[in-house]
Parts: C-alpha cells; sequence; structure tokens
C-alpha cells in the first residue's frame, strides 16, 4: 500500500499536463489533478508540521542528568569508594518535578539537569527514591529559571502525559534520551516484546528497542506520544533485550510520593536505626543533610507456594479438578500476615483462633477474586485473558498496608481470609542505602560484617567464594542479622588466622550474637569481665559441621587495636550504628577507652 508520502509531487504532473491532448475536456482534467494534489500536499504539510511540534514537544520535555557520586566499599566498609561521574536521563512530570530510575542517582553528592534543547545545567535535588522499583523524583533547585517565571505547573506544555493502559504485545514504542556515544538526543525504535514480572515480583515490560547505559530513566513513548514507561536495564549477553517500568508502578510510586508514604525505621535497618556521620565533638548521631525520602518496598503477603501440576498432590489436598487452579502454601514467613475474617471464612465457632490464618498445605485459590492458576500465574487483564503473568503481580500492584482478599482451601473446605500487605524484608538485605548499610566491627584484626547482597557482589567474582543461596532467601525475623568474617587484616595478634574469610559467625564465648550491635556487646562484655581470651566459634556455609575457631588474647587485642586501625586507615573499630544505644558514651570510637570507661 502507498501512503500518501509516496505520492508522486510536482514535475511529474506537469510533464501529464503537457502531454495531454488540448482541448477543454482535457484542461478541466488537469485542473481537476492538480488541485487533488495540492489538497495532498496541503495535508502532508499539515501532518509533518504537526508531527515535528509533537516531537520538539517531547524533546523538550526530556532532561540529561550529570550525576557525581560516592559508593560505599562493602570489602572494606570504613572507607567509601573513588567519587565517579556518569550521566543518565530524565523526563518532566506534572508538578515540576523530574522522574529518573533511582540506580541514576543512588549515593549522590550532586546532580545537574539540562533540557535537552538548552545549554545550560541547573542543579537538582532528589526528593523521594524507591530502590526496589528503582525510580527517583527530582526537583530544580532554581525552578523558575529551568521552567520559566511564567509556566503553569500543570500547563501540558511542561511535562509528558502518561499512558494509563498497558502496552500490547507488538506496540511500537520509542525510547529517546542520552546514551554513550554521543552527547546529544538519541531515538530508538522497537516494539513490546513481553509483559513479565521481575525476581521481586513487580511489572515489567520487554522491549527490543536498544536501551544503553545512559538511557536509564528516559521515557519510552507509544504511537501517540504518550509515556508507556521508563527505561531501566538491558540484559547482558542478551540481544535486543531491554526492561523498561511500565506507568502503572511508576504511577503507584508518585501517589506515595505526594502522600507522603515513607519506608518505617525495621524496614530501612534490622537494628531500627540507620547510620549517620559522627559529630565528633558532642558524640552523638546526627541525620544526614538533606537525604531523600524512601517509599516502602515491594508488598507481600508474607507466603510461599509450590506449584499443583502433580495430579496426586491436587488430590490429596482436596482439588478433585486435575485441570484446575490453586497453589500449595509452602512457607510462612515471620511476622505472619496479618489475617481478619473474610464475610464466608467458612469457619464455625468452635475453631480455635490458632485454626485462623494461612497454614502450611493451605491452597491459595484466588486473589481478589482472580482464580491462580495451578503453575501460579493468573490472566494479565480482563481483556487480556490470554497473556498471563506471575500471581505476585496483583499484590506489588497495591500499596503496603492495603488488604488483599485470599480465596483458600483447607482439608478440602473453602475459606476466605483478608491479608494486610507488608513489605517483604530479607535475612540478607538486598539493596545498598535501603535495607543495606556497610556496617562492620574489628576486633583483633578480625573484620565483621552482616550478611548482605552488596557485600557478596564484591566478593562473588573471586575464586572460592562460596554460595550464599541457601541463607539469603530466608525472611527477616524482627531485628536478627547474619554475621559473617569479612576477612582478617594481618597483625601479630592473629598469627593462624591470616587466610581466614567468608565464615558465618555462630558464636562469641559461647553467646550467640542476634545482630552486629549485639556483637559488640558481647565483645565489650568479654573485654570487661576479666575473661583472658575472646573466642569466635564460626562455620563456612553449608558446611556446619566443619567448626573454625578463633582465639584471641584479650590483653594483646586491646594493645594491637590502635596499631591495625592506623596501618589499614580505620577511623573506629566499628560503624557508628554497630554501636549500642547505652554505649554512645565518650571514647566509644576506640574499644580499650569503652572498656576502661563500662570497668571503671
Amino acid at each position: 500500500m502507498i501512503s500518501d508520502d509516496d505520492e508522486p509531487m510536482g514535475g511529474n504532473d506537469d510533464n501529464s499536463a503537457e502531454e495531454s491532448p488540448g482541448g477543454e475536456e482535457g484542461d478541466d482534467e488537469n485542473v481537476a489533478s492538480q488541485q487533488v494534489q495540492r489538497k495532498k500536499g496541503k495535508r502532508r504539510a499539515k501532518v509533518s508540521s504537526s508531527s515535528v511540534a509533537q516531537s520538539r514537544h517531547l524533546h523538550s520535555c526530556i532532561v540529561k542528568l550529570i550525576v557525581q557520586s560516592v559508593t560505599p566499599n562493602y570489602a572494606e566498609p570504613w572507607r567509601r569508594k573513588a567519587q565517579s561521574s556518569s550521566a543518565g536521563t530524565g523526563f518532566l512530570v506534572e508538578g515540576r518535578r523530574i522522574v529518573t530510575n533511582a540506580h541514576v542517582v543512588r549515593r549522590c553528592t550532586h546532580v545537574r539537569a539540562r533540557k535537552s534543547s538548552s545549554p545550560v545545567m541547573f542543579s537538582c535535588t532528589v526528593e523521594w527514591m524507591s530502590i526496589p522499583l528503582d525510580l527517583a523524583v527530582l526537583s530544580v533547585n532554581d525552578e523558575d529559571d529551568f521552567f520559566g517565571v511564567d509556566a503553569c505547573e500543570t500547563n501540558s506544555q511542561n511535562h509528558l502525559s502518561l499512558c494509563r493502559v498497558l502496552p500490547r504485545l507488538e506496540e511500537n514504542v520509542t525510547c529517546v534520551g542520552f546514551p554513550r556515544g554521543g552527547q546529544q538526543i538519541s531515538v530508538t525504535r522497537g516494539v513490546v516484546s513481553r509483559v513479565d514480572v521481575n525476581s521481586h515480583g513487580v511489572l515489567r515490560i520487554q522491549i527490543d528497542a536498544a536501551i544503553n547505559p545512559g538511557n536509564s530513566g528516559g521515557p519510552v513513548f507509544d504511537e501517540r506520544g504518550r509515556v508507556v514507561g521508563v527505561a531501566s536495564s538491558h540484559l547482558k549477553g542478551g540481544s535486543n533485550i531491554g526492561y523498561i517500568i511500565p506507568v502503572e508502578v511508576l504511577t503507584l510510586f508518585l501517589s506515595m510520593c505526594e502522600d507522603g508514604l515513607e519506608a518505617s525505621a525495621i524496614e530501612r535497618s534490622a537494628l531500627n536505626a540507620l547510620a549517620g556521620p559522627r559529630d565528633a565533638e558532642r558524640n552523638v548521631l546526627v541525620e544526614m543533610e538533606g537525604p531523600p525520602k524512601m517509599v516502602p518496598g515491594v508488598a507481600g503477603i508474607g507466603c510461599q507456594v509450590q506449584t499443583l501440576e502433580s495430579k496426586a498432590l491436587r488430590k490429596r489436598l482436596g482439588l478433585m479438578d486435575e485441570h484446575g487452579g490453586g497453589v500449595r502454601v509452602s512457607g510462612i514467613w515471620s511476622p505472619l500476615p496479618q489475617m481478619m475474617k473474610g464475610p464466608s471464612d467458612g469457619m464455625n465457632s468452635s475453631d480455635s483462633d490458632d485454626s485462623f490464618g494461612v497454614q502450611i498445605d493451605d491452597v491459595l485459590l484466588s486473589i481478589d477474586g482472580v482464580e491462580v492458576g495451578q503453575d501460579g500465574t493468573i490472566p494479565l487483564s480482563e481483556l487480556r485473558q490470554y497473556e498471563r503473568i506471575g500471581k505476585s503481580y496483583l499484590i506489588t500492584r497495591k500499596r503496603v498496608g492495603n488488604e488483599v482478599e485470599l480465596g483458600m482451601l483447607r482439608s478440602g473446605k473453602p475459606l476466605t481470609m483478608k491479608a494486610v500487605l507488608r513489605p517483604s524484608r530479607y535475612l540478607c538485605p538486598v539493596f545498598d542505602s535501603f535495607d543495606a548499610h556497610p556496617s562492620y566491627v574489628v576486633c583483633g584484626g578480625c573484620v565483621f560484617v552482616p550478611l548482605s547482597w552488596p557485600w557478596i557482589s564484591s566478593y562473588k567474582k573471586q575464586s572460592g567464594f562460596p554460595s550464599f543461596n541457601s541463607v539469603s532467601s530466608l525472611p527477616a525475623h524482627e531485628d536478627e542479622q547474619i554475621i559473617v568474617l569479612s576477612k582478617v587484616l594481618a597483625d601479630e595478634v592473629n598469627v593462624g588466622y591470616h587466610l581466614k574469610k567468608w565464615l558465618i559467625l555462630r558464636n562469641v564465648n559461647g553467646k550467640k550474637p542476634k545482630n552486629i550491635r549485639d556483637l559488640v556487646r558481647k565483645i565489650v562484655e568479654g573485654g570487661s569481665d576479666g575473661a583472658q581470651n575472646i573466642e569466635f566459634r564460626l562455620y563456612l556455609i553449608c558446611q556446619e559441621h566443619n567448626e573454625q575457631v578463633i582465639c584471641l588474647d584479650m590483653d594483646e587485642c586491646k594493645a594491637s587495636e590502635a596499631r591495625i586501625l592506623k596501618q589499614h586507615m580505620i577511623a573506629s573499630w566499628c560503624s557508628d550504628d554497630a554501636i549500642p544505644e547505652e554505649m554512645k558514651t565518650t571514647g566509644a570510637d576506640k574499644m580499650i577507652t569503652l572498656l576502661e570507661n563500662l570497668t571503671s
């Protein structure tokens, strides 16, 4: 099919007119033909002008971000890595704000932005962030100069419009941003390849348009110029496999920011306190200046499930339909899901309170009335029943604190329960600067840290590094942490243990520390009660029976402290957040001084 743009223009029409026979009839035909061509030309010019204007508006709302950041060094948590500079993309949304990816501005010290149509850079402040959702909102410090004094916040010319409808498969999309390889704006095109959920159960869209470093945080448009997603990442080693964050997730994030919904202290740290810089004169923890606020993490119901494709297992659990839906509850996280009885719970008054709530071997049949398939999937939507997606989508699309209705089956009896969504917390924290922090304790040259994914990432490429997968996905229990021996700083006091590393701490002088702060208590107690030695018992992951022992002389540990800290340029024997509240006294940054104060 030939479009209007492929129609012959100008010269061909004139030649046809000259070759046509003379006479009134021929002249009338020529005139009519010329009029048709002029109308088509005007229509093409109008369409072209409109397209150029739309493209100009879209590009004017896209900004380039220049970010300076300083990231922590989890292998040596007492220091930070060298300052680095990177570039990313953002775009303007309603309310004079800039949206980008959280990984673009995480741990930033300074952010500047410029519009694609302007050479001037403006300083920005990161206001809100969600590292699990990989989204952030920035404000421009000098809004009037950046947007214009007379610009109205609600003026559609000052921001991009969001498409509330999930794009369909094979729908054309355009990715715009500032990737590597040049300084100006770049445009790539492709189609929607897949709609799926990521490893955390959050909705994501796969596209085949190129997403390269620098594209992160940029908008992805549909054919009508509406934003359908935020460019986020690409699959390493894959061919044209890029991922974008759908507008549905962006809208959830922006609504939490607008309502001022912040993550709880326990969600941010198992210690219920965040590390901050120490005020040397007052010896107290002070708040960081201008940190971005964090919205709650990904919502969950606190249950793990097993697919029910086995006919025998389905019959064993009371499911008579071999081809029906349902998944088995295989694990319950702590704290237990907060349950409320539904309108038809199927339980009589004689049932005890202990029988209420999700239990092992229950069958999850539906979530908010949507049937869960035996493979753990659900229809994407009512209008797209032929597409299926992981059941977690029905949970993660809601805020923490919202309710969901669960249709259950227990011993062949149907139940209806309501669960209050809670943030998913893991025994091994996942995200740096959200639930993972570079905490540490140094005792006799032995460096102890809480297990976290950022710490694992700093060592996982080294030969012989063990896999912590068996414990990394376990649910968190209140303020419990797994403490590991990261390394031993070689010194005379620890001869014989120099090669010990990557071991899980079992106990200190026979007492198991609950977390890194409790470890400090155990060390101080061992030094203040007159004990001659301090003994650490450790084991390698998945080799609990093979116990390793590190025994140090307490007096030698005290004497070597200043020497070891000076050799490795360590300011304090433990991080600020590892010091228990009752020990935050003068000299707490030196173990020997702390012990002397407690003894006296």
